[in-house]
Formats: structure tokens, C-alpha cells, sequence
């Protein structure tokens, strides 16, 4: 597929600023919430910065893979992944941060340095799948943008712009529908009049809110606790991770 180069500019236009909402977030941490947990499971805000500082630095190597032609995964292994950012997150809050700075230049270099026919070079994402070297950007977005909101110091869906906000609940109603684990849900947003559908229309449960609040429940970054589900006892469904 040719690269489309205003939908590229668009993207590089939300990685940038999904860069400054990530840092806002970030600024307004303390020293002391180094090993306070993140809205993500599992991971303290130290780990979380850690996590989007190593894929910042992984997605330079898919620009390198795409410029150079030679194979550049985004890490040597899941393990050393893990291990990478288990050792980062060691680091103070200061570190991190500023290394959040530098490491999100590199790759906004990177990416943008690339030509368009480069730009349209296949590499492979970190799940295995070919995708156009272009798309690391939008990989990039959702790193942001999302773990903006996971570092718990203020930033929520509300502060997303609404076309972004439109382009992330396509991802992942896409993503979802791929697979065969997740029950069949019919999404209607009552705020933008918009509806989408996930898996079997037969039997399909009703969801029912704003668009923000049906994306952060998608993502795992709600309860559903805005929202109206039509199960029989009004209790939202089970979902497997999006990612």
C-alpha cells in the first residue's frame, strides 16, 4: 500500500503531542512515587516510563531495518525485553524522565529522516507482523497517548483529541475483532451518535456511554463503571487484554 503522506504528517503531528502529555504527566511525579504502582498492572511509574523509553528506542531500530534493508527487530527477545526495562526502572524519576525526552527525539528524527519511499519499507512489529515502517508512528501514538493516562498523575481520555479518540476506538474494535475469545458486543456512543460492533451480531451485548468511556473500558483502563451493559444483571463482560 502507498504511503498516504498526510495521514503520516497527521500521525507524526499526534506522536508529538502525545509526547508533551506524557511529559506533563511525568513532570507532576514526585521522587517519592518512584515505586508508587501505575494504573497499569503490575508495573510501577518507574517500569512504565522505563516500558515507553525501551519502545521508543525499538522503533528506531525498525527505522534502521527499513533505511538500511537490514533486519533490525525491535528487541532481541521478549526476556530481554523484560529484563532491559527491569533493570531501567532502577533508575531515579529524573533520569527516566529526561531519557524519555531524549530516547522520543531520536525516534521523531528517525522516522522523519526516512524517505517516502523508505517510509513504505516492510518491517516486522514486535508481535510478528509485517507492517509499512510508517506505522511505527501510529505504535508510537498509542504508547503516548495511553500511557499518559496509566502514570496516574492526573491525565485522562478527556484530554484526547477527537479524532484521535475516533482513530484508536477503530484500532482496537479491529484488533478485537480478529480474534475468537471476546463475546460479541454491539458499542453505541451516545455522545458522538456513533456504533460499532465486535465479534457474533447474534447475541450481541449492548454497551452504551460516551466514547471515552467505551474506549478506556476496551483498553482495560476502566471498570465500566460510566457505562450501561445489557447482560442480565447489568455487570459488564469479560475481556481479554487488547494487546
Amino acid at each position: 500500500m502507498t504511503l498516504d503522506i498526510g495521514i503520516f504528517n497527521r500521525h507524526i503531528d499526534w506522536m508529538e503531542k502525545g509526547t508533551d502529555l506524557f511529559a506533563e504527566g511525568a513532570a507532576l511525579l514526585g521522587p517519592e512515587e518512584h515505586d508508587r504502582p501505575s494504573l497499569l498492572e503490575s508495573w510501577t511509574v518507574a517500569h512504565l516510563i522505563a516500558h515507553v523509553n525501551s519502545n521508543a528506542r525499538a522503533l528506531v531500530n525498525l527505522t534502521i531495518w527499513a533505511r538500511t534493508g537490514v533486519e533490525t527487530p525491535m528487541y532481541q527477545s521478549n526476556e530481554q525485553r523484560a529484563k532491559d526495562i527491569e533493570e531501567a526502572s532502577k533508575q531515579s524519576l529524573e533520569f527516566l524522565i529526561e531519557d524519555f525526552q531524549i530516547s522520543s527525539q531520536e525516534f521523531l528524527e528517525a522516522i522523519t529522516s526516512l524517505s517516502r519511499d523508505q517510509l513504505d519499507n516492510k518491517v516486522k512489529s514486535s508481535r510478528g507482523r509485517d507492517i509499512p515502517v510508517s506505522d511505527a508512528a501510529w505504535i508510537r501514538i498509542r504508547e503516548v497517548w495511553i500511557h499518559a493516562v496509566d502514570l496516574g498523575s492526573g491525565i485522562t481520555f478527556s484530554r484526547f483529541p477527537d479524532l484521535l479518540l475516533d482513530a484508536l476506538m477503530n484500532d482496537v474494535v479491529s484488533s478485537f475483532s480478529s480474534r475468537d475469545n471476546i463475546p460479541g458486543l454491539g458499542l453505541y456512543a451516545r455522545d458522538v451518535s456513533k456504533t460499532w460492533s465486535i465479534g457474533a451480531a447474534d447475541g450481541a451485548i449492548p454497551v452504551d456511554g460516551s466514547e471515552r468511556a467505551i474506549l478506556a473500558w476496551l483498553l482495560g483502563r476502566s471498570k465500566g463503571e460510566d457505562l450501561t451493559f445489557g447482560t442480565s444483571d447489568g455487570a459488564p463482560p469479560l475481556l481479554p487484554a487488547w494487546l
